[in-house]
């Protein structure tokens, strides 16, 4: 039995011993097939790649070819008009010197031109000098004038308040005169009235448009003078005739 035992312990370790080399054999075979399909793929990647390449040169070539036809017809062009622009060339080879000479000669007169034109520069720069010479001397008068102007408004100014006091006293004056001229009415009226009054008991009359008259014929009258104050009458006629001449005085100005 322990032999057995025995073997059947060795059979075991042989088993497993074997089927760790089979775990061992399946792995190597299974990263071999990994392998082969890794490299099976890049080369699949390789192929397509170079595929790409291969269309991208055919139509690179393409262009290329293209391009030179382009040129080729371009050059075709060009040379055509070469031969078109050999005439112009003889043209000019014939027409240099002339042009030449021209040059020299446009030279000649830019030279004049540049003298012309530094002279008139001073010129200008003498005329800029009188000119502001000339404005300073303006300006100069100028203020003159406004110094006068403003010497002239001042006086103007107390002009206009002088004459503006004499039109208020020249005011004053006319509404003294009306007032004036009423009185002098009133008192025409007043001797008038006396007047009429001896009158028409006297049966005497002078003009009666002449008021001093009848302050005489007023003053003279006798039977007047008895009814009334006698020297009472006397100075009232004396002052309405003082009055009424000054009135009369001071009308006729006002009317001058």
């Amino acid at each position: 039995m322990q032999i057995k035992r025995e073997n059947l312990r060795e059979r075991d370790e042989n088993i497993k011993k074997e089927e760790e080399k089979l775990k061992k054999s399946l792995l190597k075979y299974n990263k071999f097939l990994q392998e082969n399909d890794d490299r099976r793929l890049r080369a699949l990647k390789k192929a397509e790649a170079e595929r790409a390449q291969i269309r991208l040169k055919e139509l690179e070539i393409q262009k290329l070819q293209a391009e030179n036809d382009t040129l080729l017809a371009r050059k075709e062009i060009l040379e055509d008009r070469v031969r078109k622009a050999i005439c112009y060339h003889e043209f000019l080879e014939r027409t240099i010197g002339q042009v030449i000479d021209r040059l020299h000669t446009l030279q000649s007169i830019n030279k004049e031109l540049l003298e012309s034109q530094t002279r008139l520069e001073k010129e200008r720069e003498s005329t800029k000098l009188k000119l502001i010479q000339y404005i300073n001397k303006q300006r100069t008068v100028l203020l003159h004038c406004n110094n006068q102007l403003h010497q002239q408004q001042t006086q103007l100014d107390s002009i206009r308040l002088e004459a503006y006091k004499w039109e208020l006293k020249l005011k004053h004056f006319h509404s003294t005169a009306a007032k004036e001229t009423l009185q002098f009415a009133q008192l025409k009226a007043t001797i008038c009235n006396i007047y009429q009054m001896i009158t028409h008991y006297r049966r005497v009359s002078v003009d009666t448009e002449d008021t001093f008259k009848q302050l005489e014929m007023v003053n003279n009258d006798k039977i007047l003078l008895s009814t009334l104050n006698e020297s009472l009458f006397v100075k009232t006629i004396f002052k309405i005739k003082m009055r009424y001449r000054n009135v009369l005085k001071k009308t006729s100005h006002s009317n001058m």
